[in-house]
């Protein structure tokens, strides 16, 4: 295999405004629940609330750090897909089945093989007031299907509703 065969994909990547506004929010709270002990006020719902703003926080900063660490490596032998907590390889014989689900922005493709899955979105635009607000998902997450089942030899397709089967004859 040379080189110049393996292709590497990387999603769009969100502004990290919310999380910065979630961690700021998790904090100020935090500082507000301590002052509220100093008097000893402290009420259990203003505590569930402080542990919510910190879990919010954790959580977004996890996607965005999965965001940033996904990528699609596409070459000769198969495909490999790592995103910081997963790391699958699929050589194209092991493929069994490609499903696309219609989700809010692009398309949701699940790649599924005889011992591993994984999926990825394709490109969607957030649109708000008639303007495009933010891209999510692969740009070229179309053309990384079409590679995927064509390289995989499915051919089979099943309709299922708004959803699409790939798999082989």
């Amino acid at each position: 295999m040379t080189e110049s065969n393996v292709r590497t994909y990387k999603p769009e990547l969100q502004s990290r405004r919310s999380e910065l506004v979630a961690w700021g929010l998790a904090i100020a709270s935090l500082v507000g629940l301590l002052f509220l002990n100093l008097g000893g006020m402290i009420f259990f719902w203003s505590l569930v609330f402080v542990v919510f703003l910190i879990f919010a926080a954790l959580s977004i900063s996890l996607g965005n750090w999965m965001d940033r660490k996904t990528q699609i490596r596409v070459d000769n032998e198969g495909i490999v897909f790592r995103n910081g907590l997963r790391n699958v390889r699929l050589d194209w014989p092991s493929i069994n089945i490609v499903k696309t689900i219609p989700a809010r922005w692009g398309e949701k493709v699940q790649v599924i093989g005889a011992k591993a899955h994984f999926e990825f979105n394709t490109l969607g635009e957030v649109i708000f007031q008639q303007k495009v607000q933010g891209r999510v998902g692969f740009q070229q997450g179309k053309g990384i299907m079409d590679e995927i089942i064509h390289k995989s030899g499915l051919t089979s397709v099943a309709k299922n509703g708004d959803s699409y089967y790939y798999s082989r004859p």
